[in-house]
Order: C-alpha cells, then structure tokens, then sequence
C-alpha cells in the first residue's frame, strides 16, 4: 500500500498527523526519525522554526482540516520513502510471520517528558557509575548460579544493585551508557543482558515511567536469558540452526519462567517480563504467538531493547554496526515484530548517535560522541581525534556541535589557525567501528573521572593505538 501525502504549511498542523516528509533534508532539522506522529505542541513549535510546509501520511494519521493545503501530490512506496533509513545487511527475527493470527490492538504508548532531568554531570556520576556496573555484574553473576543450582539466592543484594543502576541512569544516562560501551570486548556471557537492560531503562526514563515500574523492567531484562543455562553450549553458540534446533532453542524462556518461580523471592511481574520478552506484535514470537495489546508494555519494551542490542552486537559479526544501520533495522520491524509508536520513541530515547558512537564530521575530522544533549540529539559532544596524514594522533579535544560557532573556533584553533574556513561543524555520518582501531577507555579520561596509574599523561601510546583502517 502506497503513502497517500499531503502539503501542509506549518501553521495549519494539528497532533496526530504523521510527518513523512520535510521541505529540507532531516539532517538539517533535530529530528532523529524520517518519518513520525506529531505528539505535543512543543513538536509542532519546532516544525515551525524548521520548516515552511510539511506532508503527512493521511492514511497513517490524522488528516488535515480546511482548505489551507495543497492537493494530495504523491502516492509513494514506503521502500523508496524510507529507503535510506531501512538499508542495512543485518536481519531481525527467523521466522515469517503467522498471517493466521489476529492481531490484538495495541494501546497508544504514553510519553510524559521532562519527568526525568539529568541533574548530576557526567564526571561526577562516573565515579558512582563505574562501582555500580562492578557491583552489578557481580550480584547477576552470583544469582545466576544460585538460581540455575538449585540454591537460595541472594536476591536483596540484585535489587538493590538493580536500584542503584535505575537511579545512575535517571540522574545520568551518558555516564552508564560509556562504561557499557568500554566493555564491548568483554566476552562475558552477561554483558548483553546489562546492555539490553540499560536500553530498556533509557527508553522508559525517556518516555516518564514510574521509578518502581522502571526497577522491574531493569531486573526483568536483567534474568531474561536465565533459562539458557539449560541449554546445550552447542545450540547457544550455533548460528543457523535447523526447525527443530530453533524450536529446542526457544524453550529457554520456558525454562527461565520455571527457574525463576522456584525461587520464590522473585516478583511475578519481574517473571512476566522474562516469559513474554520473546513474544512480538505480529505474532512471530515465542512461546506463546501473542500479538499487540496482549503482550504485557513492559516485555514488550524489554524484547526491543533486546532486538536493539542483538543487532549492535551480533554474535557473527568482529565488530557492532554502525548506530544508523542497526536503527534501519529496527526501524524495518515497525508495524510487523513491534508496534510503530514502540519502535519510533525508543529510537528518540536512544538518539541516532548514542554515547561512545564513531563519528565523522562535516570537516572530515574523526570523532567519538561522549555526551548527548537530550533536547538536542544530533548536536552532541565530540572528542575529536587528531590527524597527521592518514594516521589519527592523540591530539584529543572536545567540541560541542550545540555551539557550532565555538566548535568551529576550537577546531580551526587546533589547527594552528589555518587560513582554511571552517563553514560548518556538524556530524556528517556515523562510521562503522571496524575500520577503526580506536581504544574508548583512553578517550574516556577526557572527560570521565577516573583514577590514574602514572603521570606520563592521558594518552600515553594513543599513536599506536588509533589508527584508519
């Protein structure tokens, strides 16, 4: 079915109407996603500092009223719509999807901003952060054993490192966002699980849920994959597996539910997000087929969190995609393994260039984004690495893309005040991490508190370190 659009002057919007289109390019414009519903005023107030005239999907939202609009212009397939959005290598999910299902209508998801303010700065939530993803890494490590042994599980201990992650995130999400992201080596069969849970909070954070509803959404997420312990190593690890081993590989669910209630000490509503993270909007999920309304919000928002991750960090791949290439992916299971409002705000919740993404701006420089301004999402802070020739040094500065005229001061006086003009000091694209040897936890101590071991600098041997592809 094609896209019905319609040319609307921004002074005729109302809520409800789906943007599929702008009158300039939507990098030039701070909206994360090509294509979204007009939720609040303030969105309609930013469309108007942006643009002149819009088009809206009448069949996607809501038509617009009077005379005061052009004819409808174009029927357009979403595949070309949304083409540069959508394109990418990877794939979400196996199995078709069961047609023979009705799909259960699914509630509009309420997002109430501003809830949430970061209110401590990145340095300063760093020292806090870093001892909770130790504590907490730990406390998941010693319950899962205990729970897949039989034994009584020191549950307290997890909730309360769970409470302190859920309070880290809310006073600074960028701060736990960089110390996930320094473990990306880290072969800890847990780590994606505590990225997975990290999403799922940054997305409820984003759209204003209870702190208590967001603590059971972290410790569900947390123990979804609980159940694979039972599990052959050999079915974990297989990457292509045949009807019956996927059917084998999917009663891990099943058999995490039942750990998980023999424990006693565990909350149902932590349990239900373990049993239905799996299960999808279409009904392509597992171990039940449920579809929409019918999978309980948090599970639902803990599956994309999980889809989100397994995309980034695929088993197959040496290197995690490229942000913009693994929110194609997502964005292409809209309407199908997830419903399109789940999809769109959790991709604002996480932005198109979250912390620690490899950047290349409009000067050619290469960076990597240490801190996201929430109001502001594709002006983030930079450090921007230095250059000789073809090899990055460990010439390191921060810029801040939100005072273009700054960054742009800052990175012509780091070029020695050259007489080339700098017009213009913004991201350009987003780089696919493996053609860069770039160490992270060197570039972190720019900016995050951390402790020393010798004096011989913050980049002692970055030169060798950092280098193109």
């Amino acid at each position: 079915m094609g896209i019905k659009q319609v040319q609307v002057g921004v002074n005729n919007l109302l809520l409800g109407m789906y943007v599929s289109r702008l009158d300039r390019p939507w990098s030039e414009t701070p909206f994360a996603l090509q294509g979204f519903y007009i939720r609040s005023p303030g969105e309609i107030n930013q469309l108007k500092t942006y643009c002149s005239h819009i088009f809206v999907d009448i069949e996607k939202g809501r038509s617009p009223l009077g005379k005061a609009i052009a004819p409808v212009i174009a029927t357009q397939s979403k595949k070309t719509l949304y083409e540069p959005l959508a394109r990418s290598t990877a794939r979400v999910g196996r199995r078709p999807v069961k047609k023979s299902k009705e799909q259960t209508t699914v509630a509009p998801l309420v997002v109430r901003k501003g809830v949430y303010e970061t209110s401590v700065s990145l340095r300063k939530e760093s020292v806090q952060a870093k001892k909770i993803v130790s504590r907490l890494k730990g406390s998941l490590t010693l319950v899962v054993k205990q729970i897949n042994r039989g034994k009584s599980i020191d549950y307290g201990r997890l909730k309360d490192s769970v409470g302190d992650m859920v309070d880290s995130v809310l006073r600074c999400p960028d701060a736990f966002t960089w110390l996930v992201r320094l473990r990306d080596q880290d072969i800890h069969s847990y780590d994606h699980s505590l990225r997975s849970a990290l999403w799922a909070v940054q997305f409820a954070r984003y759209i204003g849920m209870p702190k208590d509803e967001i603590a059971v959404l972290c410790m569900g997420t947390l123990l979804k994959d609980v159940g694979k312990a039972k599990l052959p190593s050999r079915l974990l690890r297989k990457e292509k597996r045949s009807d019956s081993e996927e059917q084998e590989y999917r009663k891990y669910v099943s058999h995490g539910v039942e750990l998980l209630r023999q424990t006693q000490k565990i909350e149902p509503r932590v349990i239900s997000v373990v049993r239905y993270h799996a299960e999808r909007n279409d009904g392509s999920g597992y171990p039940e087929g449920l579809t929409g309304g019918k999978i309980p919000l948090l599970a639902r928002i803990a599956g994309i969190a999980s889809t989100y991750d397994s995309i980034c960090y695929r088993r197959d791949a040496l290197e995690p995609l490229s942000p913009s290439r693994a929110v194609g992916v997502l964005y292409g299971a809209r309407d199908k393994q997830f419903s399109d409002d789940l999809v769109v705000s959790f991709i604002q919740s996480i932005g198109l260039y979250p912390t620690g993404t490899l950047v290349e701006l409009t000067t050619g420089d290469i960076g990597v984004v240490t801190e996201q301004h929430p109001k502001s999402r594709l002006t983030p802070k930079v450090a921007v690495l230095g250059r000789e020739g073809t090899e990055l040094t460990d010439a390191v500065i921060i810029v801040d893309l939100k005072d273009e005229e700054k960054a742009r001061q800052a990175l012509s006086d780091r070029d020695g005040g050259s007489n080339a003009v700098i017009e213009r000091a913004a991201i350009a694209r987003d780089l696919e991490p493996s053609g860069y040897d770039v160490d992270l936890s060197k570039i972190s101590h720019l900016f995050i508190a951390q402790e020393l071991d010798d004096s011989k600098g913050l980049f002692s041997g970055l030169r060798q370190r950092l280098h193109l592809g």
